[in-house]
């Protein structure tokens, strides 16, 4: 019988049948003994699987894709634990600390290190391109339509690490930054804190053959009533795929926070997401759906693609905590309507259920929902994008997968290349993730006061802070003031580099 091969990002995997998967590295023996036994090799793309779908061979590859991946990952990411579990926070209550905070900006408060995960938001960020590959393949494609289908999969899949990682991240210190570069992998990434107040990211990521580019600022808003923390990410998000002059451009979704008064704390994303093709004036329009007692789902997105004559083309589909469908539009609307029709039976008493008009309020005095979300697809779908499955012990380790794991690794490699700004020189989380909580928090003030410090400084000599590896300029697209990179990061010249730490 012969083989069949697929490339999946930088690796080629080896079909023997329609459930059997492996990648090249562990059968180059086998594949040099069929070479030279004469047997038929045939080499596809992703692609042709899709084009003649199958759900029950396209779940098996997805499976089998899915395990190398999680191997890969393990082999290129580094470590796969932190150095000690989390502390137990069951006997802490975040309201004690939050109500002193009501109606202020939390990313201006300094918040106890206990609520904090050992990364910093520049680390956070750099999660969203976990799934890049699927730029690699948007990049690929001859066809915008589904080049659009790809970029919208990639913006859906950004959020995906997110999921039950209820944790603080670091704010950034001005002039922090964070690289993540590694020579098995297709892109590289780096980011720096920008500005203080407001509390402005920037970051850039590129493709190492130069397909696509990455890149944007994200100003986290966050503010909370008495029942529900809301946060709200401004800013723009661009992508340019190079061999097709194309930009594409997007912004974050809003996330709220609920039960931190009473209850246990659960999350979800919610309002509509516009990917716009500015090139070719295409749109992917998604709707990250709210929780509603109703239907019982959660994590829901739905969506279409619309071509240049705002004509809808593809239906999208999916939950962002698990995978992301393209759909052909005629049956994506029959799959909609015959949704409305038979909607879910609610579990709630009739009592409880005559309360659903007001759903907001009725989210906050509740347990976390019930997230079995279910997969009933009409005919003629595909699968454009699957999650990592969560491992065993992530609960363990802050809700962490195997990428985010290594984000703080402080190899070898690190201290030789990485700038004294690099987060992983942080000594507050450095000390956190070794489990001394006491030191974290010490470490943390000392660097909270010495940023102030260094500011009033400033102000006394009347000067202007300056990023060292962005700068501002107009968008080609929006016309709006945007943070790009000054291309002087990857010289690694680090001799003017602020001492923050």
């Amino acid at each position: 019988m012969g083989q069949k091969r697929f490339k999946f990002g930088r690796d080629l995997f080896i079909c023997n049948d329609k459930s059997s998967f492996t990648h090249q590295n562990s059968l180059q023996t086998k594949i040099m003994s069929d070479d030279l036994n004469g047997e038929d090799d045939e080499f596809f793309d992703v692609d042709d699987v899709i084009d003649s779908y199958d759900p029950i061979q396209s779940s098996n590859i997805q499976n089998e894709l899915t395990k190398e991946w999680i191997g890969l990952t393990r082999r290129n990411f580094g470590r796969t634990k932190l150095p000690v579990q989390m502390f137990d926070r069951s006997q802490i209550s975040i309201w004690s600390i939050l109500k002193q905070c009501i109606g202020k900006e939390l990313s201006k408060i300094s918040m106890p290190i206990i609520w904090n995960e050992p990364v910093s938001f520049l680390q956070r960020f750099t999660e969203n391109v976990l799934y890049s590959y699927l730029l690699d393949k948007a990049e690929q494609c001859d066809d915008p339509i589904m080049r659009m289908q790809y970029v919208a999969a990639f913006a859906v899949s950004s959020i995906a690490s997110n999921i039950d990682r209820l944790s603080k991240p670091f704010n950034p210190l001005l002039g922090e930054t964070y690289e993540f570069s590694r020579e098995e992998l297709s892109f590289r990434f780096m980011s720096e804190q920008v500005c203080h107040h407001p509390p402005v990211s920037a970051f850039t990521c590129e493709s190492l053959e130069n397909r696509w580019k990455f890149y944007g600022s994200i100003l986290p808003k966050v503010k909370f009533t008495v029942k529900k923390m809301i946060v709200e990410p401004k800013g723009t998000l661009t992508l340019e795929l190079k061999r097709h002059n194309e930009i594409y451009t997007w912004e974050s979704l809003t996330c709220t926070i609920h039960n931190i008064v009473v209850g246990k704390l659960w999350f979800e994303y919610h309002g509509t997401m516009e990917v716009v093709n500015h090139t070719r004036k295409l749109r992917a329009v998604l709707n990250f759906k709210p929780y509603s007692w109703s239907t019982r789902e959660l994590h829901k997105v739905e969506g279409y693609v619309y071509d240049s004559n705002k004509q809808k083309v593809r239906g999208l589909y999916g939950f962002w905590t698990d995978s992301f469908f393209s759909i052909d539009i005629d049956n994506f609307e029959a799959f909609l309507k015959q949704m409305k029709k038979e909607p879910k039976q609610s579990t709630k008493s009739s009592a409880t259920a005559s309360l659903v008009a007001d759903e907001s309020e009725d989210l906050d005095n509740e347990d976390v929902p019930d997230n079995t979300n279910e997969h009933n697809l009409p005919p003629n779908s595909y699968q454009l994008w699957k999650i990592i499955p969560k491992l065993d012990y992530s609960p363990q380790y802050y809700n962490f997968n195997l990428f985010t794991m290594a984000l703080n690794e402080l190899t070898d490699d690190v201290k030789r290349q990485c700038p004294p700004t690099d987060c992983r020189f942080r000594p507050d989380m450095r000390k956190m993730e070794d489990g001394d909580i006491d030191t974290a928090n010490q470490e943390k003030n000392r660097l909270e006061e010495k940023q102030r410090a260094a500011r009033l400084e400033r102000e006394k000599r009347k000067d202007d802070w300056t990023p060292m590896w962005f700068r501002t300029e107009k968008h080609s697209i929006t016309g709006e003031d945007v943070w790009c990179s000054n291309n002087r990061y990857w010289q690694r010249q680090w001799s003017d580099c602020p001492d923050i730490f």
